[in-house]
């Protein structure tokens, strides 16, 4: 359902495709910081600081990752706004899902700042403008962003809409399928580049097609999150 509503929504395929762009910029950039920081633990020893060497590595790692989802992020509501409208029957343009993006843009970083916002975290970036986590019903954390792009002119009012969802299954099944997918293509373009030719164009392909595959399973997660949130009668009160 999800993957057949991205396709079916040109102007969603157009922000997939420049979503998956900016993050593979952002990746090669990331890499190439990656590498240096390797090569200085490798190039000092065990003994580079105190011997956490390698936690500097895998911190830059997870920096890169969580850098990577924020580039993410506002062509991901573009992705949603695209199906949204098109499986409410009208259907959009690349360009009025982006100006349907750029509106909401406080908005949008006021949910960031909420599904930061945990523990101690939410006393210093949360005020009265924002909502609390604990306003959020049980698995309806994910239609907010659909919600806010299609319906919704503020952020609280986009998680009261949320919240009257349904939460249904099929989400983890259709996004373990897209790695699980992206995983097999990785790998084969690697073992089969390496057969072919071992220098090292295959790591830089495979890597290509996993980042790309990576873009992909998020936007079919946009669609299927869109379309969910279409698709509710919304009649049903949701209950935390």
């Amino acid at each position: 359902m999800a993957v057949r509503a991205l396709l079916r929504s040109p102007a969603a395929v157009v922000w997939t495709l420049l979503g998956a762009l900016a993050v593979g910029v952002g990746f090669a950039a990331g890499w190439q910081v990656l590498a240096a920081v390797r090569r200085t633990v490798t190039e000092a020893g065990p003994g580079f600081l105190v011997g956490f060497g390698e936690l500097l590595t895998v911190a830059v790692a997870i920096v890169l990752v969580a850098v990577l989802g924020l580039v993410w992020y506002p062509f991901g509501a573009a992705v949603a706004y695209a199906v949204g409208r098109t499986e409410y029957g009208g259907g959009t343009s690349a360009s009025a899902a982006g100006a349907a993006v750029y509106d909401r843009r406080w908005s949008l970083y006021r949910w960031l700042k909420t599904r930061l916002a945990v523990g101690d975290l939410a006393d210093r970036l949360l005020d009265e403008d924002d909502v609390a986590q604990n306003e959020v019903g049980l698995g309806c954390a994910p239609f907010v962003v659909p919600a806010l792009v299609l319906d919704s002119a503020t952020l609280p009012e986009a998680v009261g809409r949320a919240n009257r969802v349904t939460p249904t299954g099929g989400r983890e099944r259709v996004t373990v399928a897209s790695l699980g997918l992206t995983a097999v293509l990785a790998g084969g373009t690697f073992g089969g580049g390496f057969v072919i030719d071992g220098t090292t164009w295959p790591l830089a392909v495979a890597l290509a097609v996993a980042v790309f595959g990576c873009v992909v399973t998020a936007a079919i997660d946009s669609a299927w999150r869109a379309t969910t949130y279409v698709d509710d009668d919304g009649d049903r009160e949701f209950y935390r």
